[in-house]
């Protein structure tokens, strides 16, 4: 080339050429554009902060960790926090046991510490339903049930009169019904069923005993067996001399349904051998025998037995009227519940050598919601305070006296000091907030003297607030509701969900720990070390861990904690998942190109363990020791439902002391159910978060 203007080559076919340049030749495109390098539109990042990009984008995940992270915050603080006690000596928690869960506001009919009790015998008021057939009542105090009405939340739902038959039992809630007797068989001896004994006077009035027996073949469900013979009769003692008891047969050899009425005047025999000193009198009782038959079970149902006394010589008075009353049966169940709250007392009690019961009584149930809350800890009438306890009150400074308290003496208090004193007490502003004893208006202090002279000992006597008496300072309420020992649920199930957490933390790291050097050593090198160290897990993997966990147990020194025995178990062969799983990724990765390359830099076994192999194997190895850790807590919870470990307050302990009450009390096994569930749920979605969220594979994609 000349001057920069010409220059020559030579083609393929060695000709050569010469070019000449121009400036006419050239023309210039860019005239003002700058040039520059371009910057790039992404920002640079580290692993980890891609990683965390990469799980923030998966909303489960997320959502995952939100709710594991809230339980796991709820076990840190809530134990921390919450002073109801978990103290099995306090002996207020026998007062709130099995209280229900309650959230908002009772009346709301959710969550609202109210419990539905379905078909509770009513202590029924019989006369107004028999009046006007209203249905009134309230729930039957009964040995197994002392219901408060105060803690009635709305109406009762009663059932239907006839609808519900009592059988076999004698409750003072119920009316009507049959006495019946019966016989098993293989008995020869007759049995009876008699009247309580009474006097008679012959000579003022004219007496009437009816009997009424009924078919008991009209029942299909009365299970004493067949009809039998009987036979009526009146026991009386001829004179009162006499300690003999004489016996008028009034019917023999009856058998089937029927009605019987006698009239005592027709049977002159009565009479005979009375003296001056008896004035027409004797005294007997009425009785039903039932003829033996040894041959099948035998039974008899008694309708009723009337006593009744008519007009004779004198106009029958209320008192004989009402004397006969007692002295009837026309209620079945109110006559044998007369004769068991009275036990057995002739004057009023029919009895029996045989097995004497009601059939087909009436009662009423009824359905409503009941609030535990105000059950519990409600306002009551105490009495029997001592003047002790007012000390004790006036020095916590809730309560002060115009009558100086340290002046009482009760041998010397006259009504009007005891007016006095009454009047004088006086809650300060402390004390209405946490005195247990309420004073106003309308509850005064009620003060007691009783007794004479020096013997003479005052009580006391007003308005309590339970749940102040109980410690509390004002209504509490429990989320969960409470345990059959009165523990509050939330509590008692956060704090065992802390040892089983922290039991699955520390577990899961030292199985994570050991698996990866054992898996990564095996993995890593091969041959003979791999075989030898797999021969070691392939004998600890087959021993059963149940059997690992008993001798460890066993071996147990005194006093040594039972959670740390628990998770010495779980580390002994917890880590052989790990160490597998690390096996096998390293066996993955171990002869890929980029490990041939970095060995031939000379890079190190352990720079290419753990800069070159584990990251690349760390997603896989992450979601396995996250689910490690839901594995190990439901592990020890298993153990501790099962009663195979004794001694732990883990989350597992909760739910074998709760088991029990699965029917009766759901809720005391449904909301640990739940907490553990959205805990093994969590630790899922989370560790499959991790897992896409380290694979390196996956660094810089959506």
């Amino acid at each position: 080339m000349e001057n920069n203007k010409t220059f020559t080559y030579r083609d393929s076919k060695n000709v050569e050429h010469t070019i000449s340049l121009q400036k006419d030749d050239f023309t210039l495109n860019q005239l003002d554009t700058k040039l520059h390098d371009t910057k790039f539109k992404s920002k640079p990042t580290t692993f980890f902060k891609d990683a965390f990009r990469r799980f923030a984008k998966n909303k489960s995940s997320v959502a995952g960790g939100i709710i594991l992270g809230t339980i796991v915050l709820f076990s840190i603080f809530v134990p921390i926090f919450n002073d109801h006690s978990l103290d099995l000596t306090n002996p207020y928690l026998a007062q709130q046991t099995k209280l229900a869960p309650k959230l908002f506001d009772t009346g709301t009919g959710f969550w609202d510490g109210t419990t539905t009790f379905k078909d509770i015998a009513i202590d029924f008021d019989w006369e107004a339903y028999q009046n006007d057939g209203t249905y009134q009542g309230k729930p039957a105090q009964t040995d197994n049930s002392t219901l408060s009405l105060e803690a009635i939340v709305g109406d009762i739902s009663f059932s239907k009169v006839g609808e519900k038959k009592l059988s076999n039992n004698v409750q003072g809630y119920a009316r009507g019904g049959y006495m019946s007797l019966s016989n098993p068989a293989n008995v020869k001896e007759d049995s009876y069923v008699r009247s309580p004994r009474t006097e008679f006077y012959l000579d003022y009035y004219d007496y009437t005993v009816s009997c009424e027996i009924a078919d008991s073949s009209q029942f299909e469900d009365y299970p004493y067996g067949a009809d039998a013979n009987y036979m009526l009769a009146l026991h009386y003692r001829p004179n009162t001399s006499s300690d003999e008891f004489k016996t008028l047969i009034l019917d023999e050899h009856l058998s089937g349904a029927d009605s019987y009425s006698y009239t005592l005047s027709d049977y002159p025999v009565l009479k005979e051998g009375l003296g001056v000193a008896d004035n027409g009198t004797i005294n007997g009782y009425f009785a039903v025998h039932l003829e033996a038959d040894p041959s099948k079970a035998i039974s008899l149902l008694i309708k009723n037995v009337t006593f009744e006394a008519k007009d004779g010589a004198l106009n029958v008075t209320d008192r004989e009227k009402e004397r006969m009353e007692l002295t009837s049966a026309n209620d079945a169940n109110l006559t044998l519940f007369r004769a068991k709250q009275t036990n057995g007392n002739e004057k009023y009690a029919y009895v029996s050598n045989a097995n004497l019961t009601v059939f087909q009584a009436d009662y009423v149930t009824g359905s409503f919601r009941y609030d535990t809350y105000m059950a519990a800890f409600g306002d009551y009438n105490k009495v029997g305070m001592t003047i002790d306890n007012l000390r004790t009150y006036e020095s916590n400074g809730w309560m002060t006296f115009d009558y100086p308290i340290n002046d009482f003496a009760a041998s010397k208090m006259t009504t009007d000091d005891q007016a006095r004193f009454s009047a004088g007490a006086k809650l300060t502003e402390e004390g209405i907030i946490h005195c247990p004893l309420r004073i106003d208006e309308e509850n005064p202090l009620i003060v007691r003297v009783v007794g004479a002279g020096s013997l003479r000992a005052a009580s006391f006597g007003g308005v309590v607030s339970r749940y102040r008496e109980y410690g509390y300072s004002e209504m509490p309420t429990f989320l969960f509701g409470t345990d059959n020992m009165g523990r509050d649920m939330f509590k008692l199930v956060f704090n065992g969900l802390r040892f089983s957490i922290l039991l699955g933390i520390c577990t899961t790291a030292i199985n994570i720990l050991i698996g990866l050097i054992w898996g990564a050593v095996s993995g890593y090198f091969g041959g003979w070390v791999d075989i030898v160290m797999e021969r070691v897990c392939e004998i600890l993997g087959g021993i059963p861990w149940v059997v690992v966990m008993t001798l460890i147990l066993i071996n147990k020194p005194d006093n040594f904690p039972t959670i740390i025995m628990v998770g010495i178990a779980l580390c002994t062969t917890g880590w052989l998942g790990t160490a597998g799983l690390t096996r096998t990724q390293f066996y993955r990765f171990k002869d890929r190109e980029y490990i041939l390359a970095a060995r031939t830099l000379g890079a190190k076994d352990g720079r290419l363990i753990f800069r070159h192999i584990l990251p690349n194997a760390i997603g896989t190895l992450i979601t396995s020791s996250v689910l490690m850790i839901p594995s190990v807590i439901f592990s020890e919870a298993s153990l501790s439902y099962l009663k195979l470990v004794n001694g732990m307050q883990g989350f597992g302990s909760t739910l074998s002391e709760n088991q029990a009450f699965m029917t009766t009390y759901p809720y005391l096994i449904l909301f640990p159910s739940v907490v553990m569930a959205l805990v093994m749920i969590s630790f899922n979605l989370f560790g499959n978060g991790l897992r896409d969220a380290f694979n390196p594979s996956l660094k810089g994609g959506e």
